[in-house]
């Protein structure tokens, strides 16, 4: 029974538990800037008058199981660059096996699409072409991840653009279809897309090592640590100057990506592994400090899983993490 239960917890974390945080943050970042009122007031007692809360949760619910399947196909596919990187441990060493690994992925694409055809037309297209993007940045003979340009675009949209126009359509209750709304979305999410842009430059940086063994060229493996680090900086400037595209609420990106810019600017000022990781990871607590400003209640989600993330690696493996330290 006690070994049922840690293989249920294992496959749970396969699916990057932590990281859905970020894809969560910039969902509800969509839904409270889409909407009129964006979104303030929704607190731990006023989510019966939340509109269209049924698209609201089946946007977030099914979205977090298409994100999950794309996060267990790249573990796949990462295998060997993960094991020299000494990080995601639970298929390198065997934790979970492979076959495993792509029944949970199976699992979780249908239960999220399921519940994307539930919630509407406009919700399944995004879902669907945020799967298919997903597997094109994975799986052979495309494997974005492992190039430069299109591993950074395929960040940009999926994280960003079709992350935000998910929470975005949710705001419109499914119905954002319009040529007229679905141009003012796409224009609010180019904030969030760069930001994104930045951050997963900045992560190439500290996995470059193993990248580079395992034959990925990356923006790191391709253009080196200084290049990609005042790339990044640039797009995070260029999030900070788009913010002003937002529909609504444009402080919700404006102060985070000013804020992140100064972690952006030492690292492209000094060119150094190490610091990276506070610029990709500040950001990301930055951004769902704000959001959570507008939606309190996303704050018990985001503590809730932030504490039983650093229970679980901590006994499981023995190192913090989630952490915001520069390692």
């Amino acid at each position: 029974m006690k070994r049922l239960a840690l293989a249920l917890v294992d496959s749970l974390f396969l699916m990057r538990l932590p990281l859905l945080l970020p894809v969560w943050t910039i969902l509800l970042l969509g839904w409270v800037t889409g909407h009129p009122e964006g979104g303030t007031g929704w607190g731990l007692g006023g989510w019966s008058t939340v509109p269209c809360l049924r698209v609201l949760l089946a946007s977030v619910f099914g979205f977090s199981l298409v994100v999950a399947a794309i996060y267990v196909v790249n573990q796949i596919a990462d295998i060997e660059s993960d094991r020299i990187n000494h990080k995601l441990f639970l298929l390198p060493h065997g934790f979970i096996s492979v076959g495993a690994a792509w029944a949970i992925s199976a699992v979780c694409l249908v239960g999220g699409m399921a519940i994307g055809v539930r919630a509407g037309r406009a919700l399944t297209w995004l879902f669907a072409v945020s799967a298919v993007l997903g597997y094109l940045y994975n799986l052979p003979p495309v494997r974005l991840k492992d190039h430069a340009l299109g591993g950074t675009v395929a960040n940009c949209v999926g994280h960003g653009i079709l992350t935000y126009l998910v929470g975005w359509c949710a705001s419109k209750c499914g119905n954002c279809m319009d040529g007229g709304q679905l141009w003012s979305g796409l224009l609010s999410s180019l904030s969030p897309a760069l930001a994104n842009g930045a951050v997963f430059l900045a992560t190439t940086i500290p996995d470059a090592a193993g990248d580079r063994a395992t034959g990925k060229r990356t923006f790191c493996v391709r253009f080196g640590t200084r290049v990609t680090s005042v790339a990044a900086a640039v797009m995070c400037l260029g999030a900070l100057l788009a913010s002003a595209l937002v529909e609504h609420h444009q402080w919700v990106m404006a102060v985070p990506s000013g804020v992140s810019l100064v972690f952006f600017g030492r690292l492209a000022f000094s060119g150094r592994a190490e610091d990276a990781y506070p610029a990709f990871r500040w950001p990301v607590l930055l951004l769902s400090i704000t959001v959570m400003l507008m939606v309190p209640l996303y704050g018990v989600l985001l503590g809730m899983t932030f504490l039983v993330s650093r229970v679980y690696y901590r006994r499981r493996f023995g190192f913090e993490y989630p952490s915001f330290t520069s390692k």
